[in-house]
């Protein structure tokens, strides 16, 4: 009988061990000392996030883009008061559109945008540290052939004279489109020159401003081939009301307006520019 008793204590004593071995009664515990504090950078910049109202635009109408707090605005409009202690820099990047580096104080928190091709443009925000990303954010924006001539709807015209501009920081050019009101209202879209914009050439205009009409209206209806000079003429005549100093180059149409590639001015090429009217 005590024998039993031994080996029942025994087998009691090795298990009574075994399961202090496994869950010791004082837990290893990590001091507020050596856990890793997040910094004062992940702190501000965690919740960073960007915003437009539209996601999908007319080419030539301007986005705006914002920076905002996702948690504290819900409104999408939050105004930042940094200094170098949380970030260095601030970039907005758009492939071939947009490249803009921004300090922190004043932090810059809007940018407008358009674009002048139909298209999906991926924007994104980084902010740097220590010349690291420590933030990114991104959106994508879509731009569509609207309206009835870029941004322009002859029924309800804009306001302004001026109806978008479209910029590209690699390619190096500016485009403005104006819209030109009177008894035959009319559109006209260039490239506009400055200190960060130098003169091209004709041809190089040519060739940008081609690209940008074949890009929304698609194949010209009448080029200026040489056995095509004399119809491509008579098609521009009737169909414009504006006898401007211009040469036409290539004609388009659609159901609501009609569009030329021009010379100017008419006897010596110093530029080309993409003019247009309603339908008449």
């Amino acid at each position: 009988m005590l024998k039993k008793y031994f080996f029942a204590s025994c087998i009691a004593f090795v298990l009574f061990s075994c399961a202090k071995d496994n869950y010791p009664e004082t837990p290893e515990v990590i001091t507020p000392e050596e856990k890793e504090e997040e910094s004062l950078t992940t702190r501000l910049t965690k919740n960073i996030d960007v915003w437009i109202d539209n996601r999908v635009i007319n080419v030539f109408e301007e986005g705006q883009i914002r920076v905002y707090d996702k948690e504290e605005h819900k409104d999408h409009f939050t105004f930042f008061l940094w200094d170098k202690e949380v970030v260095d820099s601030i970039v907005w990047h758009i492939d071939d559109v947009l490249h803009y580096s921004s300090g922190v104080n004043p932090f810059r928190s809007m940018t407008g945008v358009t674009f002048n091709k139909p298209g999906d443009y991926k924007f994104d925000l980084l902010l740097y540290k220590n010349n690291k990303v420590v933030k990114q954010a991104g959106l994508t924006i879509r731009a569509v052939p609207g309206k009835d001539f870029f941004n322009v709807n002859w029924k309800n015209p804009p306001a302004s004279n001026i109806v978008g501009q479209s910029y590209s920081y690699k390619k190096g050019y500016r485009i403005d489109q104006t819209y030109v009101k009177g008894q035959y209202p009319y559109s006209h879209v260039r490239l506009y020159y400055g200190d960060q914009f130098p003169k091209q050439t004709p041809q190089k205009e040519k060739q940008y401003l081609m690209e940008v009409v074949q890009a929304t209206f698609g194949t010209p209806t009448l080029t200026s081939v040489e056995n095509k000079k004399m119809e491509l003429d008579e098609k521009y005549n009737k169909l414009f009301k504006n006898k401007l100093n211009y040469t036409p180059v290539a004609v388009w149409e659609n159901n609501t307006s009609s569009i030329a590639l021009v010379e100017s001015p008419k006897d010596v090429i110093e530029s080309y520019l993409i003019v247009a009217e309603p339908k008449y």
